[in-house]
């Protein structure tokens, strides 16, 4: 099952925290990595949390790890942190100078290294077994870049794709094939009406939704891309979410709602749960109960397209389609990012247990939780279990094979130092320009200034 990241915004909302872990970067950083392995370790290992199986199964991946490092100890990982706050615990144990050796990070590292509180991986991935730079595809490796410093590895990059249900495609005689599958925005709009009804106010069914939570905002940076637009600039640590090409993209998908949608998007959103997962009001997913024809979701959604309460058996995933500013098709990624906090006790041997998860441990974690190994070390060859029970072998080793394509043509995502904030404020303009509480153009502009000035104002901080 995907690992719903931590609340992208805490990571700024923080900074008090942030500046005192900071001021251990300096004088922590040279001594780490110099330092000598001890003869007897534990090293302390977190998660933001995450369900029962996948927190279990770090226990047996240290076992294994164990038996190649015998003065190793990987102790009981700490699965989330109860009602608090995973990111206030972690930066607050950063900032006393005892937090875990290593953990699992669900947002990227970047937001984290800018302020010192991670620490720089690279002279420690340069003669390392499995982490080495040139075993990272360039996309995902740049999620943890920032100034030409690593600050995380990518352990997972689970890229996306649009899953569609083949059973109500060959109810309509629509063709069910990937081959088949609409390779232009035009003709998944045209597409989308086949399956969506309204009665009344309500909408019954529906083909597909844009702009669509709960995958926003991440997505808008692939549906940007498909338009020729970009979000964020890395090289030049500018934003250009107000750009022509994104201001085209909106109004499209707002003129895309007012002509499949009754231009209402309350209506939409109080008729059902359109999406692949219950929601918060414990609704059951539109998908899996057929009302919902297509949707976009990670690679992890195989190992939950076919849950509980599910209405059909076959299912397909396809490239997405190309805006009518764009020239080729895209896809985008969210991985498992691990870092090494700055104070960290043991951080030569907590790398060893993080490049170890990299390059082995993570064929027994994605036996369980199917998220797509990034490292280059891990056979590509691996396909998850529960697609083989779904689908037999042969369709699972090609849907791999297809996602792996996928995490190639992936364009860089997750680099930006003010990565939440900036999540918050596309997500905030998406949300107006859907809900018709501001123009295309207006939203997206707000959005720009906010999420510039304090680009801005991180950047002279650091």
């Amino acid at each position: 099952m995907f690992q719903q990241p931590i609340s992208r915004g805490r990571v700024f909302q923080l900074g008090g925290a942030l500046a005192a872990a900071g001021a251990l970067a300096a004088a922590g950083h040279t001594d780490a990595i110099a330092s000598m392995l001890s003869d007897e370790v534990t090293v302390t290992f977190w998660t933001p949390g995450g369900s029962a199986r996948y927190c279990q199964n770090f226990s047996n991946i240290a076992r294994d790890f164990h038996k190649l490092h015998p003065n190793i100890t990987i102790g009981k990982t700490t699965c989330g942190t109860g009602q608090q706050d995973f990111l206030t615990v972690l930066l607050a144990k950063i900032a006393a100078g005892n937090p875990p050796d290593a953990t699992i990070y669900w947002d990227s590292p970047v937001t984290l290294g800018v302020r010192g509180a991670v620490m720089q991986l690279d002279p420690m991935m340069a003669v390392s077994q499995y982490s080495q730079a040139k075993y990272w595809p360039p996309s995902a490796l740049a999620s943890c870049q920032f100034r030409g410093k690593t600050w995380g590895l990518p352990l997972t990059g689970s890229p996306y794709a649009i899953w569609f249900n083949q059973d109500l495609f060959a109810k309509k005689g629509i063709p069910t094939s990937r081959e088949k599958f609409p390779k232009t925005w035009d003709e998944l709009r045209k597409l989308s009406k086949e399956f969506t009804y309204w009665k009344g106010d309500t909408l019954v069914s529906a083909g597909f939704l844009p702009m669509n939570p709960p995958e926003l905002p991440a997505t808008i940076f692939v549906w940007s891309a498909l338009n020729g637009g970009t979000i964020y600039d890395a090289d030049h640590q500018k934003y250009t979410i107000d750009s022509d090409q994104n201001v085209a993209m909106m109004q499209y998908m707002l003129d895309w709602l007012n002509e499949e949608y009754k231009g209402n998007r309350t209506a939409v959103d109080t008729s059902a749960n359109w999406t692949g997962y219950a929601d918060a009001k414990g609704r059951a997913p539109a998908f899996q109960a057929g009302k919902l024809a297509m949707l976009e979701q990670g690679f992890w959604f195989v190992g939950d397209v076919l849950s509980a309460g599910v209405t059909f058996k076959h299912y397909e995933v396809a490239q997405y389609p190309v805006g009518p500013g764009g020239k080729k098709t895209v896809s985008g990624f969210w991985p498992n990012w691990a870092v090494i906090p700055q104070g960290s006790q043991h951080p030569q041997e907590g790398f060893k247990w993080l490049d170890y998860l990299a390059g082995v441990g993570v064929e027994k974690w994605f036996a369980v939780t199917p998220d797509l190994p990034t490292n280059r070390n891990v056979p590509a060859s691996l396909v998850p279990a529960v697609a083989v029970q779904q689908r037999g072998q042969a369709y699972a080793a090609n849907l791999t094979r297809f996602f792996h394509h996928q995490l190639d043509i992936s364009i860089p995502m997750w680099n930006s130092p003010i990565q939440g904030f900036a999540f918050d404020q596309i997500n905030k303009a998406v949300n107006n320009i859907m809900h018709k509480v501001a123009k295309p153009k207006d939203a997206l502009a707000a959005a720009q200034r906010a999420s510039q000035n304090e680009l801005q104002r991180v950047l002279h901080s650091a």
